[in-house]
């Protein structure tokens, strides 16, 4: 009995681990995003800057594109600089930074301000670096006002970032700058550099002609098309939001079919009984003997049909497929399985040219789907096992609710405590949660149907 019950919990926890864990993992992923989220377009350079600069647009052309782009825009280019302070000195990951660039990602300011689109209209000597770097230049995090060096110009600090220890942070690390500054001052200190990544604010019906508006914009700048790749952030959002969601779907359709098949049962046996005994009694009489049986059977039924109507509605779920994903002349499995497959295991081009939000987008999406794998294949059957282990060992009903509320109240504990550990959102979807435990407990509770009819026993 100890065994099945650890099953029961094991398989409980690798469930909830599977859709609770993940469903954090991508609310973390969006809030990197900042106010604009996945709601964008994102161009990537498709080849690294070199010293001619052929391998993207110079921040005067990027300017012209999100100057005239309906929606916010910001861009961002990315090289090596060595940073000096007195007597210390570091090289770090540097940023030019253009446009709107604080709606599109998810840097806290710890103290002072962010570089503004003024700041680069006048090309201000200023620049906003982490709380890591302001502690090895300087051994402080209090450096307003203070000045820094790079290419023996003086920059001075208007703002410190914070660098936060959580799951997120450990996921992009060595593509988040250290240092920020605006791109015409980046331009000054590096000529030749490029931009690598542009970003664009997307309008609602970015999956069915988001690239054909960002073309057209390009040709309207006289900006040449093809030098960027251009990506759908909604699309790569609502494939990677699913995939938590697969296993509440699933408990959701076997909570379909075993709650229709005992209801069925329900009815059946009920009529069944009541056909035998009308067989052999007066209709008043056996009603009246009836009645407590009938009265028992109608609650359960309504009982067992409500709870079934309420978790299949709250693991329901409207599955995301992209037109490509589609063959036009017919369904090939091997064809989704390989296109699913490239989708996940594709790694970012450029990697040290991309924002934090798009790689933690390509890391996710290698994350997501080994952990929701996990709990379908691994957490699933070892959950069902133990119930059937209970089952065959006659376990008292009761006694099967107590221990599936002490795994309950462990999985949730466990998990509530270790998303707080790694930082990630503690608010997860209460439906989420009561779909989970909402089928354990259904399941618990189904009665195996028997070769005899136990309806008919008096």
């Amino acid at each position: 009995m100890r065994l099945a019950t650890f099953l029961v919990a094991i398989g409980m926890l690798l469930m909830s681990f599977s859709s609770v864990f993940s469903e954090a993992a991508v609310m973390a992923w969006q809030q990197s995003g900042g106010t604009i989220g996945p709601e964008r377009f994102n161009l990537q350079a498709v080849s690294a800057p070199g010293q001619t600069g052929a391998a993207g647009y110079t921040a005067k052309e990027a300017n012209k594109l999100i100057e005239s782009w309906k929606g916010e825009a910001a861009y961002s280019i990315k090289g090596t600089f060595p940073v000096k302070a007195g007597s210390r000195q570091k090289e770090v990951e540097t940023a030019g930074i253009g446009g709107n660039y604080s709606d599109f990602t998810s840097i806290l300011l710890d103290r002072g301000s962010m570089i503004t689109e003024a700041s680069n209209e006048r090309m201000d000597q200023v620049v906003v670096i982490s709380d890591s770097l302001a502690d090895y230049l300087f051994g402080s995090t209090d450096v307003l006002g203070k000045e820094i060096m790079i290419q023996n110009q003086k920059l001075r600090i208007i703002g410190v970032y914070s660098t936060e220890n959580n799951l997120m942070d450990w996921m992009s690390r060595g593509v988040k700058p250290e240092v920020l500054l605006p791109s015409s001052v980046f331009a000054e200190l590096s000529p030749e550099s490029r931009v690598g990544t542009i970003l664009l604010e997307a309008s609602g019906d970015a999956l069915l002609n988001g690239e054909m508006q960002v073309n057209k914009a390009l040709l309207e700048n006289k900006l040449t098309p093809g030098v960027y790749k251009i990506e759908i952030g909604e699309k790569g959002w609502r494939l990677m939001k699913q995939l938590p969601r697969l296993l509440p779907a699933l408990t959701g359709v076997i909570i379909l079919v075993l709650g229709l098949i005992w209801m069925r049962r329900i009815a059946g046996g009920t009529y069944g009984r009541m056909k035998r005994a009308l067989k052999i009694g007066d209709s008043d009489e056996v009603m009246k003997r009836e009645r407590l049986y009938m009265f028992r059977q109608i609650l359960v039924f309504i009982a067992i049909g409500a709870s079934t109507v309420a978790l299949v509605l709250l693991a329901r779920f409207s599955f995301f497929i992209p037109s490509e994903y589609i063959p036009d002349r017919w369904i090939d499995l091997n064809f989704f399985k390989t296109k699913l497959f490239e989708h996940w295991q594709e790694q970012p081009p450029l990697f040290s040219h991309i924002l934090p939000y798009q790689l933690l987008e390509d890391r996710l999406g290698s994350y997501i789907p080994v952990v929701t794998a996990v709990g379908l294949l691994l957490g699933l059957p070892l959950f069902l096992l133990g119930i059937r282990e209970w089952k065959r060992n006659a376990l008292p009903l009761a006694k099967r609710f107590v221990r599936l509320f002490y795994c309950i109240a462990f999985c949730y504990l466990l998990l509530g405590l270790v998303m707080l550990l790694i930082g990630l959102p503690q608010f997860i979807s209460p439906g989420l949660w009561i779909s989970l435990f909402g089928f354990c407990l259904f399941f618990a509770a189904y009665q195996q149907p028997n070769r005899e009819d136990d309806y008919v026993k008096h």
